[in-house]
């Protein structure tokens, strides 16, 4: 079974995405649409709202786009390290 990566709110989510290679395609109040030509799953929506993202999505993605433990975690010390500057 595959631990579960530390949970973080959708922003920083999107962040590690775009990070990834994902761009955000479209955006609205409630989420954002992100793209990657040559990625498994092409086609990304993530919600905005909530104080972290639920386990469910993320894992759902991370499975899919088949990022490993190492880089969620080197993209969210980046990420958490920029946010703080």
């Amino acid at each position: 079974m595959t631990p579960i990566p530390a949970l973080v709110p959708p922003e920083v989510f999107k962040d590690m995405l775009l990070k990834y290679g994902y761009r955000v395609e479209e955006e609205n109040e409630d989420r954002w649409t992100l793209f990657k030509m040559d990625s498994v799953r092409p086609v990304i929506t993530l919600p905005k709202r909530g104080k972290v993202l639920a386990v469910d999505i993320m894992m759902g993605i991370l499975n899919q786009i088949r990022m490993d433990n190492g880089t969620y975690f080197r993209f969210l010390r980046e990420v958490t390290s920029q946010a703080s500057r």
